[in-house]
């Protein structure tokens, strides 16, 4: 046996180092295969969309910023005045639409790696202008990404662009608040009854009612603090009908700031979120109430104030 392994010591070798090579290259493939399946290394996972497929798809429609809940995953052109622009501590630039920005249908953002294409940020306030690009969705807030001054530009006051978008809405004068969620409105001399569309607030004592439910009250003053003989845009929900069957309207309540005072009552615990039919805003909604339940507020305090 020892005579066999000296005569045959370089071929034996040869093939133990074959082996060794060749099972080098396969542990090297399987740990490529491994590094290229892992789910959370987004720059090798093959569904996330390159810049060049997203070029390639051009916006379609021409909207208002309070539309852009509806047109979610779709591309557009957003027009809307911008109410402010904040950058964080980070860098990030966000532009609002809203003085609230958490009760704002949609807003813009350009993360810190892109600011620096943005050197003037500031100048699109007070401006109205026209985003251009993917509508997505954040903590229920629509949204678009810009990456590219390209995507925005101010709309010069002429512009018929404008005018296309949509036309500045009727302002109305609220003359009394009976509850929470339901309010009387002097319009063109008339005076309706409009239900706030997407929220549920809890009923205070009537001839129906003789006792007030838990926090009812409380939500009914906080109405009367924002909208008793304030002026309102009355804005219907294209997913609902024009009045409820008690006749009433149904509409989004709009400050003249921009507020949306259905999604105010949501925000600060004077409101639930509506889930028994669908509206315009009901993720956006819905985020807001979990947001005031983990807060403690209003409703969800234990407590009335």
């Amino acid at each position: 046996m020892k005579d066999f392994f000296e005569k045959n010591k370089i071929s034996i070798a040869v093939i133990i180092a074959g082996f060794i090579i060749a099972g080098s290259i396969w542990l090297s493939n399987r740990s490529a295969t491994i590094r290229q399946q892992r789910p959370g290394d987004r720059e090798l996972t093959t569904q996330q969309p390159s810049k060049t497929e997203e070029q390639v798809q051009q916006p379609a429609i021409h909207i208002n910023y309070t539309e852009a809940p509806e047109h979610v995953g779709e591309y557009a052109f957003v027009a809307g005045r911008v109410d402010h622009v904040y950058t964080s501590k980070k860098g990030t630039i966000f532009i609002n639409f809203c003085p609230d920005y958490k009760t704002c249908p949609f807003g813009a953002v350009i993360f810190g790696s892109n600011a620096y294409k943005f050197p003037k940020p500031n100048q699109y306030e007070g401006k109205t202008v026209e985003i251009t690009g993917l509508i997505k969705t954040y903590q229920g807030l629509a949204e678009i990404i810009l990456d590219d001054p390209g995507q925005i530009k101010i709309l010069p006051l002429e512009s018929s662009l404008i005018k296309d978008v949509k036309e500045t809405p009727a302002i109305y004068r609220v003359v009394t608040v009976i509850d929470g969620d339901t309010i009387r409105v002097d319009i063109g001399g008339t005076v309706e009854t409009v239900r706030l569309i997407g929220i549920d607030t809890p009923e205070i004592a009537n001839p129906n009612n003789s006792q007030s439910d838990y926090y009812g009250p409380e939500a009914a003053q906080y109405v009367r603090q924002i909208l008793e003989k304030q002026s309102v845009y009355l804005i219907p929900d294209p997913m609902n009908s024009n009045r409820d069957k008690y006749g009433r309207l149904l509409r989004y309540v709009f400050l003249e700031n921009g507020t949306l005072v259905n999604a105010k009552l949501v925000e600060n615990g004077f409101a639930f979120n509506y889930i028994y039919e669908p509206f315009q805003f009901m993720k956006q909604f819905d985020y807001l109430e979990k947001q005031a339940k983990e807060k403690r507020l209003g409703l969800w305090s234990g407590e009335t104030k």
